[in-house]
Protein backbone atom coordinates (compact mmCIF):
# COMPACT_ATOMS: atom_id res chain seq x y z
CA UNK A 1 0.00 0.00 0.00
CA UNK A 2 2.40 2.50 1.20
CA UNK A 3 4.80 1.59 -2.34
CA UNK A 4 1.34 2.47 -4.30
CA UNK A 5 0.99 5.60 -2.45
CA UNK A 6 4.18 6.10 -3.38
CA UNK A 7 3.98 5.96 -7.43
CA UNK A 8 0.78 7.92 -7.93
CA UNK A 9 2.15 10.35 -5.81
CA UNK A 10 5.16 10.54 -7.80
CA UNK A 11 2.83 10.85 -11.22
CA UNK A 12 0.29 13.88 -9.73
CA UNK A 13 4.54 15.36 -8.77
CA UNK A 14 5.59 14.89 -12.43
CA UNK A 15 2.28 16.57 -13.77
CA UNK A 16 2.30 19.23 -11.40
CA UNK A 17 5.31 20.44 -12.67
CA UNK A 18 4.66 20.49 -16.32
CA UNK A 19 0.77 21.99 -15.83
CA UNK A 20 2.26 24.97 -15.34
CA UNK A 21 4.15 26.14 -18.70
CA UNK A 22 1.96 23.54 -21.21
CA UNK A 23 0.39 25.22 -24.12
CA UNK A 24 -1.62 22.27 -25.53
CA UNK A 25 -3.58 20.25 -22.47
CA UNK A 26 -5.50 17.50 -23.19
CA UNK A 27 -6.97 15.75 -20.08
CA UNK A 28 -9.09 12.11 -19.77
CA UNK A 29 -10.89 10.20 -16.93
CA UNK A 30 -12.96 7.22 -16.99
CA UNK A 31 -14.11 5.35 -14.27
CA UNK A 32 -14.03 1.59 -15.67
CA UNK A 33 -13.93 2.31 -18.80
CA UNK A 34 -11.23 3.82 -21.86
CA UNK A 35 -10.00 7.20 -21.05
CA UNK A 36 -7.86 9.03 -23.91
CA UNK A 37 -6.19 11.77 -23.97
CA UNK A 38 -4.47 12.98 -27.31
CA UNK A 39 -2.14 16.37 -27.49
CA UNK A 40 -0.62 17.89 -30.80
CA UNK A 41 1.62 21.35 -32.38
CA UNK A 42 3.49 22.59 -34.88
CA UNK A 43 6.26 25.22 -34.17
CA UNK A 44 7.45 26.89 -30.52
CA UNK A 45 5.10 24.16 -28.89
CA UNK A 46 4.80 22.70 -25.08
CA UNK A 47 2.26 19.95 -25.06
CA UNK A 48 0.14 17.86 -22.41
CA UNK A 49 -1.90 14.78 -22.41
CA UNK A 50 -3.06 12.88 -19.53
CA UNK A 51 -5.19 9.98 -19.14
CA UNK A 52 -6.29 7.98 -15.93
CA UNK A 53 -8.44 5.05 -15.64
CA UNK A 54 -9.74 3.24 -11.90
CA UNK A 55 -11.56 0.00 -11.85
CA UNK A 56 -9.62 -2.00 -14.50
CA UNK A 57 -10.12 0.39 -16.84
CA UNK A 58 -7.92 1.93 -19.98
CA UNK A 59 -5.72 4.81 -19.82
CA UNK A 60 -4.08 6.43 -22.91
CA UNK A 61 -1.93 8.77 -23.65
CA UNK A 62 -0.60 10.47 -26.44
CA UNK A 63 1.58 13.63 -28.07
CA UNK A 64 2.89 14.49 -30.87
CA UNK A 65 4.78 17.89 -31.22
CA UNK A 66 6.81 19.18 -34.73
CA UNK A 67 9.31 22.43 -33.64
CA UNK A 68 10.13 23.43 -37.33
CA UNK A 69 13.41 25.84 -38.48
CA UNK A 70 15.03 26.22 -35.40
CA UNK A 71 11.77 25.74 -33.23
CA UNK A 72 11.01 24.35 -29.80
CA UNK A 73 8.63 21.10 -29.59
CA UNK A 74 8.69 19.51 -25.42
CA UNK A 75 5.85 17.26 -23.99
CA UNK A 76 4.88 15.04 -21.60
CA UNK A 77 2.30 12.01 -21.57
CA UNK A 78 0.84 10.88 -18.78
CA UNK A 79 -1.13 7.22 -18.22
CA UNK A 80 -2.06 6.00 -14.98
CA UNK A 81 -4.77 3.34 -14.30
CA UNK A 82 -5.57 0.65 -11.64
CA UNK A 83 -5.98 -3.02 -12.65
CA UNK A 84 -5.91 -2.07 -16.39
CA UNK A 85 -3.78 -0.94 -19.00
CA UNK A 86 -1.71 2.29 -19.05
CA UNK A 87 -0.44 3.24 -22.56
CA UNK A 88 1.62 6.73 -22.73
CA UNK A 89 3.21 7.77 -26.23
CA UNK A 90 5.36 10.70 -27.11
CA UNK A 91 7.07 12.09 -30.07
CA UNK A 92 8.48 15.08 -30.87
CA UNK A 93 10.80 16.59 -33.58
CA UNK A 94 12.75 19.79 -34.53
CA UNK A 95 15.03 20.90 -37.33
CA UNK A 96 17.36 24.00 -38.04
CA UNK A 97 19.69 25.86 -35.64
CA UNK A 98 19.41 26.27 -31.92
CA UNK A 99 16.36 22.93 -32.57
CA UNK A 100 15.42 21.52 -29.41
CA UNK A 101 13.18 18.45 -29.40
CA UNK A 102 12.52 17.30 -25.49
CA UNK A 103 9.99 14.36 -24.21
CA UNK A 104 8.75 12.68 -21.52
CA UNK A 105 6.56 9.78 -21.32
CA UNK A 106 5.07 7.95 -18.36
CA UNK A 107 3.07 5.10 -17.24
CA UNK A 108 2.00 3.46 -14.27
CA UNK A 109 -0.38 1.03 -13.42
CA UNK A 110 -1.47 -0.97 -9.99
CA UNK A 111 -2.06 -4.90 -10.53
CA UNK A 112 -2.10 -4.46 -14.06
CA UNK A 113 0.62 -3.50 -16.79
CA UNK A 114 2.22 0.04 -17.97
CA UNK A 115 3.72 0.55 -21.56
CA UNK A 116 5.76 3.85 -22.01
CA UNK A 117 7.50 4.78 -25.38
CA UNK A 118 9.02 8.06 -26.17
CA UNK A 119 10.73 9.35 -29.10
CA UNK A 120 12.73 12.84 -29.50
CA UNK A 121 14.94 13.99 -32.53
CA UNK A 122 16.44 16.85 -33.84
CA UNK A 123 18.26 18.10 -37.32
CA UNK A 124 20.74 20.84 -37.93
CA UNK A 125 22.17 22.57 -34.61
CA UNK A 126 20.03 21.01 -31.88
CA UNK A 127 19.59 18.90 -29.04
CA UNK A 128 16.97 15.66 -28.91
CA UNK A 129 16.29 14.37 -25.14
CA UNK A 130 14.05 11.21 -24.66
CA UNK A 131 12.96 9.94 -21.36
CA UNK A 132 10.48 7.19 -20.58
CA UNK A 133 9.41 5.81 -17.76
CA UNK A 134 7.00 2.44 -16.93
CA UNK A 135 6.09 1.29 -13.60
CA UNK A 136 3.92 -1.44 -12.51
CA UNK A 137 2.81 -2.63 -9.25
CA UNK A 138 2.15 -6.23 -8.99
CA UNK A 139 2.01 -6.42 -12.53
CA UNK A 140 4.52 -5.67 -16.53
CA UNK A 141 6.11 -2.66 -17.17
CA UNK A 142 7.75 -2.03 -20.44
CA UNK A 143 9.77 0.74 -21.61
CA UNK A 144 11.16 2.82 -24.53
CA UNK A 145 12.96 5.64 -25.07
CA UNK A 146 14.77 6.87 -28.68
CA UNK A 147 16.65 9.66 -29.22
CA UNK A 148 17.97 11.15 -32.71
CA UNK A 149 20.55 13.90 -33.29
CA UNK A 150 21.92 15.25 -36.47
CA UNK A 151 24.22 17.90 -36.53
CA UNK A 152 24.24 19.53 -40.17
CA UNK A 153 27.11 21.24 -41.52
CA UNK A 154 29.14 21.70 -39.06
CA UNK A 155 26.40 21.63 -36.29
CA UNK A 156 26.64 20.21 -32.94
CA UNK A 157 24.00 17.03 -31.99
CA UNK A 158 23.51 16.42 -28.88
CA UNK A 159 21.13 12.97 -28.11
CA UNK A 160 20.16 11.42 -24.74
CA UNK A 161 17.65 8.59 -24.22
CA UNK A 162 16.69 7.28 -20.63
CA UNK A 163 14.73 4.72 -19.94
CA UNK A 164 12.87 3.13 -16.77
CA UNK A 165 11.22 0.00 -16.31
CA UNK A 166 9.56 -0.87 -12.43
CA UNK A 167 7.64 -3.35 -12.34
CA UNK A 168 7.80 -4.41 -8.27
CA UNK A 169 6.79 -8.31 -8.03
CA UNK A 170 6.47 -8.35 -11.83
CA UNK A 171 7.76 -8.03 -14.93
CA UNK A 172 10.08 -5.48 -16.35
CA UNK A 173 11.58 -4.60 -19.63
CA UNK A 174 13.93 -1.27 -20.48
CA UNK A 175 15.54 -0.57 -24.00
CA UNK A 176 17.08 3.01 -24.80
CA UNK A 177 18.46 3.72 -28.20
CA UNK A 178 20.61 6.86 -29.48
CA UNK A 179 21.72 7.96 -32.25
CA UNK A 180 24.03 11.06 -32.76
CA UNK A 181 26.20 12.14 -35.99
CA UNK A 182 27.72 14.89 -37.33
CA UNK A 183 29.57 16.53 -40.28
CA UNK A 184 32.01 19.10 -41.21
CA UNK A 185 34.24 19.43 -38.00
CA UNK A 186 30.92 19.52 -36.07
CA UNK A 187 30.42 17.31 -32.43
CA UNK A 188 28.04 14.51 -32.02
CA UNK A 189 27.54 13.31 -28.59
CA UNK A 190 25.35 10.30 -27.75
CA UNK A 191 24.38 9.17 -24.05
CA UNK A 192 21.76 6.10 -23.26
CA UNK A 193 20.82 4.54 -19.77
CA UNK A 194 18.48 1.88 -19.44
CA UNK A 195 17.64 0.40 -16.39
CA UNK A 196 14.80 -2.46 -15.64
CA UNK A 197 13.90 -3.15 -11.84
CA UNK A 198 11.92 -6.53 -10.94
CA UNK A 199 12.71 -6.29 -8.00
CA UNK A 200 13.65 -10.00 -7.58
CA UNK A 201 11.70 -11.47 -10.41
CA UNK A 202 12.05 -10.83 -14.31
CA UNK A 203 13.85 -7.67 -15.47
CA UNK A 204 15.54 -6.93 -18.67
CA UNK A 205 17.60 -3.83 -19.98
CA UNK A 206 18.84 -2.97 -23.18
CA UNK A 207 20.89 0.27 -24.55
CA UNK A 208 22.64 0.93 -27.67
CA UNK A 209 24.52 4.03 -28.45
CA UNK A 210 25.65 5.01 -31.54
CA UNK A 211 27.79 8.56 -32.27
CA UNK A 212 29.49 9.26 -35.62
CA UNK A 213 31.69 12.00 -36.50
CA UNK A 214 32.15 12.46 -40.50
CA UNK A 215 34.42 14.76 -42.95
CA UNK A 216 36.00 16.02 -40.13
CA UNK A 217 33.50 15.75 -37.22
CA UNK A 218 33.84 14.62 -33.65
CA UNK A 219 32.07 12.22 -31.75
CA UNK A 220 31.35 10.70 -28.31
CA UNK A 221 29.22 7.65 -27.03
CA UNK A 222 28.42 6.47 -23.61
CA UNK A 223 26.38 3.60 -22.52
CA UNK A 224 24.90 2.15 -19.35
CA UNK A 225 22.43 -0.52 -18.53
CA UNK A 226 21.04 -1.79 -14.81
CA UNK A 227 19.04 -5.17 -14.65
CA UNK A 228 18.25 -6.00 -10.81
Amino acid sequence: MIRTATYFAMFFVCLANVQASAQVTARSYSDGGVATARASGVGRTNLLAESAASGGGRADARIRGSGLYGGVATGTSLAVTDGGRAISRARTDASGRGAWSHVDGIAGSVRGSAVSQSNASARGRGQAISRSTAIGNDGRAISRSDADAHGLRGGRALAESESLADAYFGTARSRSRVQAHADFGGRAVGQGDAIGLGWGRRARADVHVQSTGRFGGRSHASASHLDW
